[in-house]
């Protein structure tokens, strides 16, 4: 190995000891180099060794304060999505088309509830609170929670009844159990 090379591999393990990976470490040394050959067209340098290693602790305690905030996670879109940074909110016909397809499927099966139950399950599910709900329908907030309880066993059940009807059909040969 000779000199030369020698001293570059000695710059970027002291690179890699002081927390910078094996390619940041030669990018440094890289620009070491660069930065000695610029500060020697304008003053004489005595020690450049000393000079150069010098350069490179100093890049590198320079490149260990600013990784930490240019390091980033790789995020999947449908995450960078929910926090409504990467698509636009605004969602699209496809989007919009499945979304009332599933407000009708839950409408039929709320279907199986009462007109005031079905009324305080889709408040709720909007966003509302018990207390809320209870002003607005003048209840007390466990009468909501009761409706809001039906409702969903009203769900469950017509759910359940659908999936069992399906399954019957399939082993007996026939189409799918129509919707209500």
């Amino acid at each position: 190995m000779s000199g030369g090379s020698a001293r570059y591999a000695q710059l970027v393990k002291l690179c890699r000891t002081r927390g910078c990976s094996r390619e940041d470490a030669k990018d440094v040394v890289q620009e070491a180099h660069l930065r000695l050959l610029d500060y020697q067209r304008s003053a004489r340098v005595t020690d450049a060794d000393s000079l150069l290693r010098r350069i490179v602790i100093n890049l590198s305690i320079n490149y260990y304060h600013r990784e930490p905030s240019a390091r980033f996670a790789f995020e999947g879109i449908e995450k960078l999505d929910r926090r409504g940074e990467l698509i636009d909110p605004a969602p699209g016909p496809e989007r919009t088309l499945d979304a009332e397809q599933q407000l009708d499927s839950v409408v039929s099966l709320l279907g199986a509830a009462s007109s005031r139950a079905c009324q305080i399950f889709i408040a709720q599910r909007q966003g509302y609170s018990y207390d809320e709900l209870a002003s607005a329908f003048a209840v007390k907030p466990r009468t909501i929670e009761k409706h809001v309880a039906s409702a969903a066993l009203a769900v469950e059940g017509v759910a359940a009844t659908r999936q069992a009807a399906k399954l019957t059909n399939r082993r007996l040969g026939r189409g799918a159990y129509p919707s209500r």
